[in-house]
């Protein structure tokens, strides 16, 4: 049974180290950076060790040659003889590496007198004195040559450069083995540390995997990295402004619900008078009433929806430079015709050219709203005053009215969504300044309500800060 489940767990091990390499996991990605990185990084350190084997060898080997050229010059000065002969390695006294070392002993004349068996017959190096390299052939030879005291003899001794090579390679290969039997036991130790390291994203993605689709609380983890913190940041960010925007679609859905079912139940109530009225008159002033009506729900609805799209939070304000002169010319021209309508005098006046930053269409539909307002309750045949001021700190749009007004304890409830002034009897939704708040809020403008000329109506001002 113990070596049944010792196999099973290798086995599960195997299986996850496995995985772990598999498919674009950050855990995969830092496994293999990490593992090429040391691969890499132990490739180096082998070139670099034997590129250094081979300098710590050739200077090993040329302090042989050197040594070994002048134990031979001196035991050969008593043995030579004047017939050229060949000596076996086995006569001179050898290290491990001078088993392959060549010599040959010239006299002055440069005729051989003696020479080891390996070594070839011709000339080890044109050089007579120090080291100095030779390819014989087709082999390369280290070589040094040395005269005696009264320049009668010259040794040569030569080493094939292989030897070096060979004895390098042996050392970066010492070097190397370890490494390379270091990686397998290395991998597992860089794995759990990066699953260690990983831990606290594994918790942040059980912590959101876990959650309800309607909790959208911040995530609160302790403990966790400098590196992991943004992000968790970030992702509470999101969730507040998911939170944010499900609740104001919730409160919108209710407001528009509750707004729409007054009108829409007059429009049956109407309707179905005219299907019973006998009488043209009559039906046709309960036709009226249904078009009044629908136009009022058109309204309503075409002010939702741009409430809806001028969320402070999510709407997107653009920072170009536009004439307000232009847009309020613009807005007044649409409007005049309801002005007429009610014979209103309706007038602009501007100091001189304004320019204002920001979102000309938003800026369009503050206006729009402010003058229809202004319209809507300014009794007939009366005065509606629009202005462009400009000062050193900001720009100013006026409209002024010399209709009912709003007294000042309302003042700051008229912004809200649906709010109606106490015995108000002109149609409207509540939602003009409510709209015009919000478009003066993302161009970071001030919106103020004061008393009309002489007291009466209602003056407006906007401020927009020159930025």
């Amino acid at each position: 049974m113990p070596d049944n489940f010792s196999v099973s767990a290798l086995l599960k091990w195997v299986s996850i180290f496995h995985r772990s390499f598999s498919g674009s996991s950050l855990r995969g990605r830092l496994l293999k950076l990490l593992l090429s990185s040391i691969s890499l990084f132990l490739l180096v350190v082998s070139l670099l060790a034997y590129v250094n084997s081979h300098r710590e060898a050739d200077q090993l080997f040329d302090a042989q040659l050197a040594e070994s050229a002048m134990v031979l010059l001196d035991q050969a000065s008593t043995e030579i003889t004047e017939a050229p002969s060949v000596v076996s390695d086995s006569d001179y006294p050898t290290m491990e590496y001078e088993r392959k070392i060549a010599f040959q002993i010239r006299d002055k004349d440069g005729n051989l007198l003696l020479r080891s068996a390996i070594t070839p017959t011709q000339v080890l190096s044109e050089r007579s004195e120090g080291f100095s390299d030779s390819l014989i052939d087709g082999r390369k030879w280290r070589v040094f040559s040395h005269w005696n005291s009264d320049r009668t003899l010259q040794i040569q001794v030569g080493q094939l450069h292989q030897i070096r090579s060979a004895l390098a390679g042996k050392i970066a290969i010492s070097l190397l083995v370890p490494f390379l039997l270091a990686i397998p036991l290395v991998a597992p130790l860089i794995w759990f540390s990066v699953e260690g390291g990983l831990r606290p994203v594994n918790l942040i993605s059980v912590e959101v995997r876990r959650r309800a689709v309607e909790n959208l609380k911040p995530i609160i983890i302790t403990d966790v990295p400098d590196e992991v913190r943004p992000l968790i940041d970030s992702i509470n960010k999101l969730l507040g402004r998911l939170e944010y925007s499900f609740e104001n679609e919730r409160r919108f859905t209710a407001d528009a619900a509750h707004e729409l079912r007054t009108p829409l139940a007059a429009l049956k109530t109407q309707a179905q008078v005219a299907m019973r009225a006998s009488e043209n008159e009559q039906r046709k002033k309960a036709l009226e009433q249904v078009i009044s009506g629908v136009d009022r729900a058109t309204h309503l609805v075409q002010q939702l929806l741009t409430l809806a799209r001028l969320d402070p939070q999510f709407a997107q304000v653009g920072d170009s430079k536009f004439d307000l002169h232009q847009v309020v010319v613009g807005v007044l021209t649409d409007l005049a015709p309801e002005a007429l309508s009610k014979k209103i005098e309706l007038t602009f006046e501007e100091d001189h050219g304004s320019v204002v930053k920001g979102d000309a269409e938003m800026i369009g539909i503050l206006t729009s709203n402010l003058v229809r307002n202004a319209i809507r309750y300014t009794p007939e045949e009366g005065r509606i005053a629009v202005r462009i001021a400009e000062d050193s700190d900001a720009t100013w749009l006026h409209v002024v009215d010399n209709g009912p007004g709003i007294v000042p304890e309302e003042r700051a409830n008229v912004f809200e969504r649906f709010y109606r002034t106490l015995g108000n009897r002109v149609s409207g939704s509540g939602l003009g300044l409510s709209i015009v708040k919000r478009i003066a809020d993302l161009h970071q403008a001030e919106v103020e309500l004061d008393s009309g000329e002489n007291g009466k109506g209602l003056w407006v001002r906007v401020k927009f800060k020159k930025r």
